[in-house]
């Protein structure tokens, strides 16, 4: 049956835990009598098989089902089986389409809005009783969510997924009538349909050339290889239709579908290796350890070796697929098969050695003995390793849907999180109201409770006033709110004693309040308030003040990150913008250096009206403008992201340009076929990641087509170019590992601090504490202090003439949250640096202050950055007079 449905973001409500049991998988369909009572009617025409759909047998060598012709074969088999509906979600980033399948039973799937109501009603425990949740999960089935592929190169998934859906849909056997009539598949084919587009379709497109066979760029718009780790801001728009599934049909068990490198065991399953978070249900780790134990004898029952187990360490922050799922009552089931040569050809061991780790262990009970691995070899294992999960989750239903998907909410409800928290509190003065509403919507998003004070109150002796807000603890999803609000101290647990520390992929924090840049405290001691129930969380309301006069000027504050799309919407309606550049009192208030002025006209104020709305931060308005020497923003800064091919944190960086309206261009080969860079941009941003070699070399114009020309490496004399784009006047800003390459290029005075070896010094990504110079046009708006992100990059020493705009506390305690080593190591060197080159200036960022668009509290380093470098200085007269110093032509007057 197919339906198309309006997008679900941020729709209803999950669950787990799991013992024992079950018979072993059937690996192949077996048709038989029995298929209409067991599923329903008779199809109104047969159902071809994948290979009959595709031309080709899925696995075949060097050949890939493209996505399109994917979702036309599932909307197929949804228009012949009862067994199967096909709904479309909404559209991707890039518009393809976002698409979910259900498979069960007939019956199942005429009551499927019960069912979903039945798990709705075991989510929240406050309104079912543990005698009615017995009899709920008695009546209900548990949901499956089975999704193929996030990470598009791991394409083996997206092809096994089609022999998986052709035989629930058509074979009749004890398998197929148990997992039909006992659970409900909710299957997303891609949960990056963009990727699998880029990825499948250049592979197709390239087949019989001489260009290499692998996507060259990001196979996600902006976040690449990254797509499953925004889990606690939901900036993708993938990731908040995942979210909506979540909530509407809060299944018991997610298996997300992984590939890994070549190298290793053929297939990982759980149990997971590493540690957890005590916010982590414990019976999320032992329920998902059963289900990848039967998925393992499976497999042995198959004759397939390589199992391997006791690895991938997810459950420490909310990186990989874990995210929000398990806090739910969800059980991730996660499954790493090992990959293959470009995609689809066989990887042969070079020696003719077996592939994978030869010594049989605890974690690899039998060995792969063959040196050669396939892409059949891939969708063989897929499939076992899916059907021993569908069959554990039917097999084991109504212990899911109690134990997990009911008692996980029951026990936050009853005795709150393990840390003993009571609530936290969200103090109602911020320095940013725009960064408290992103961080209390991601909270609402996920169901997190959310109060609000109607009049003062005392926690932990300090008092609050209304309008502050509460998260208690004492609710269903307590555990989540914990684990995002609260602050981390990462354990130090080693293998041995001479092992190195188990440190989590990227991330030892998900502090959103210190990446954010909210002030909230954690309370364990009850405390009185009176409280009302935040029905939905609003950016505050703000409107213009009345207009000044012909001489007055309008004032924006600098502190919050907000201000971004505040400047950007003038910038794009080319309005003469100053800051000032001292503090100053007006009309009764203070504003800080930074402070933005604008000339009080109608255009003006019509383009602040809409653009402070939609941050909700507050426009004021004065006489005349503040008599204090300032400079004059550019108008229409021209900004050029060079963000390299495939290089994540620039994909990152797009997305928050984007977002937040920036006018840039990515910087292209051809850019530099100009006689100079300052003829296209006035500032020009280096990504995080970028190194001499993506410059100079860039793609290889044999191994990739015209159309990523884009990427190409400039040579030797593009390199020089880019030094002479600085001394001619440009500003050039360099994040995390691209201070190495500017130092290079234009030989700055700083060095490394930091030792390599991690033994002395590593941080597993974290937050640090920083100190700051609000008086620096860099740090324009910074508080004197509040903690940076910092994850395997470095900090530095000056060494000559140059500005530190940002240092790490030479005294006292570095860490803020997360894991640290070797403090000692980093205390007082330097993050963020200024220096005059020529007539342009460059700034360097040591930490990646844009990382996954998370430390947002430190994005008005960049954006100072960026528009101060090009801008002009006024003295205080000029700043009062509010006169534009730039001709027609938007070039600076005097220069």
């Amino acid at each position: 049956m197919l339906k198309t449905r309006p997008p679900l973001l941020y729709t209803a409500c999950v669950g787990l835990l799991a013992l024992v049991g079950s018979t072993a998988v059937a690996p192949t369909a077996t048709a038989g009598p029995g298929l209409a009572e067991a599923a329903g009617t008779a199809r109104a025409a047969p159902i071809p098989t994948p290979e009959q759909h595709f031309g080709f047998k899925m696995g075949a060598e060097g050949k890939l089902a493209g996505y399109p012709d994917v979702l036309r074969y599932m909307k197929l088999v949804a228009e012949r089986s009862d067994r199967v509906d096909y709904e479309t979600i909404g559209r991707t980033t890039m518009g393809n389409e976002y698409a979910t399948v259900l498979i069960s039973a007939p019956k199942n799937l005429r009551r499927l809005d019960r069912l979903v109501e039945i798990n709705q009603k075991l989510s929240d425990p406050r309104n079912t009783s543990p005698e009615e949740a017995r009899r709920l999960a008695g009546e209900g089935v548990p949901f499956y969510h089975l999704e193929a592929t996030i990470h598009s190169s791991e394409v083996g998934n997206g092809q096994a997924i089609n022999d998986i859906v052709h035989r629930l849909a058509t074979e009749d056997s004890e398998f197929t009538r148990n997992v039909l009539n006992n659970s409900v598949i909710v299957l997303v084919p891609s949960q990056n349909p963009d990727g699998q587009h880029l990825i499948i379709d250049h592979f197709n497109s390239t087949a019989g050339t001489d260009y290499r066979r692998t996507y060259p760029d990001l196979y996600h718009k902006y976040t690449g290889h990254d797509d499953n780790r925004d889990w606690t801001m939901f900036t993708q728009i993938e990731a908040q239709y995942r979210l909506a599934l979540e909530k509407k049909y809060r299944p018991a068990i997610v298996h997300i579908m992984h590939q890994k490198g070549n190298t290793g065991s053929r297939i990982f399953v759980p149990p997971y290796g590493g540690i957890t978070s005590e916010n982590v249900p414990a019976n999320m780790s032992s329920s998902v350890s059963a289900i990848g134990q039967h998925a393992a004898r499976a497999l042995a029952a198959a004759g397939k070796t390589g199992v391997g187990s006791l690895d991938y360490h997810i459950f420490w922050t909310l990186e990989q697929p874990v995210g929000f799922f398990p806090f739910t009552g969800s059980g991730v089931y996660l499954t790493e098969i090992a990959s293959v040569t470009d995609y689809a050809y066989p990887q042969v061991s070079p020696d003719g050695r077996p592939l994978g780790p030869q010594q049989a262990r605890m974690s690899l009970i039998e060995p792969y003995r063959s040196n050669t691995w396939t892409l059949a070899d891939i969708v063989d294992y897929a499939k076992i390793a899916t059907y021993a999960g569908m069959e554990y989750t039917a097999n084991n239903g109504r212990d899911l849907l109690y134990d997990n998907l009911y008692a996980v909410p029951h026990e936050y409800m009853t005795k709150g999180v393990p840390a003993g928290s009571y609530a936290f509190v969200v103090d109602a003065e911020q320095r940013d109201p725009y960064a408290t509403f992103e961080m209390l919507q991601r909270l609402e998003w996920t169901q997190v409770e959310i109060d609000r004070a109607t009049s003062e109150f005392v926690a932990d002796g300090k008092r609050y006033g209304a309008g502050s807000y509460v998260i208690k603890m004492r609710q269903p999803r307590g555990n989540w709110a914990h684990q995002v609000l609260g602050t981390d101290r990462y354990p130090e647990v080693r293998d041995c004693g001479d092992c190195p520390v188990l440190l989590p992929y990227a991330e030892a924090t998900t502090s959103l309040p210190l990446q954010l840049g909210v002030d909230v405290a954690e309370i364990r001691a009850p405390f009185e308030a009176s409280l009302e129930r935040v029905a939905s969380v609003k950016l505050p309301q703000v409107t213009m003040p009345p207009a000044p006069g012909d001489r007055g000027a309008y004032l924006v504050r600098p502190e919050s990150y907000g201000t971004i799309q505040i400047v950007s919407a003038l910038q794009d309606a080319n309005i003469p913008t100053f800051r000032a550049a001292q503090g100053f009192d007006a009309q009764g208030g203070s504003y800080p250096p930074g402070t933005y002025v604008v000339p009080a006209t109608p255009q003006a104020r019509n383009v602040l009206a809409t653009a402070s709305a939609k941050v909700g931060l507050p426009v004021t308005a004065v006489a005349r403008a503040p008599r204090v020497a300032g400079v004059q923003l550019k108008p229409q800064t021209r900004v050029g992201l060079f963000r390299g091919v495939g290089n994540m944190p620039g994909g990152w960086d797009m997305w928050q340009f984007d977002q937040y309206g920036i006018n840039y261009d990515v910087v292209a080969a051809q850019d530099f076929q100009r006689k100079s860079l300052n003829e296209l941009y006035d500032t020009i941003v280096l990504s995080h990641g970028i190194s001499k070699d993506d410059i100079v070399e860039g793609l290889d114009p044999k191994e990739y087509a015209e159309k990523y020309s884009w990427a190409y490496g400039v040579g030797d004399k593009g390199w020089r170019k880019l030094a002479q784009f600085v001394r001619n006047g440009g500003t050039l800003l360099a994040i995390g590992s691209s201070v190495a390459t500017v130092q290079e290029l234009l030989k700055l005075p700083i060095k490394p601090a930091l030792p390599d070896d991690e033994d002395e010094f590593v941080t597993g990504g974290s937050l640090l504490h920083q100190e700051f110079d609000p008086t620096n046009p860099v740090a324009w708006g910074m508080p004197e202090s509040w903690p940076i992100w910092l994850y395997d990059t470095q900090a530095w020493e000056l060494t000559g003439k140059g500005t530190v705009v940002s240092k790490y506390p030479a005294e006292g305690e570095v860490l803020a949250s997360g894991y640290l080593r070797g403090a000692e190591h980093i205390r007082g060197t330097v993050n963020t640096a200024s220096f005059d080159v020529g007539k342009g200036q460059v700034v360097t960022y040591g930490s990646e202050i844009t990382f996954r668009t998370l430390p947002r509290a430190q994005f008005n380093l960049l954006y100072n950055a960026i528009y101060h470098g090009p801008a002009a200085e006024v003295d205080a007269t000029g700043l009062q007079q509010l006169r534009p110093r730039f001709g027609p032509d938007g070039a600076l007057a005097g220069r």
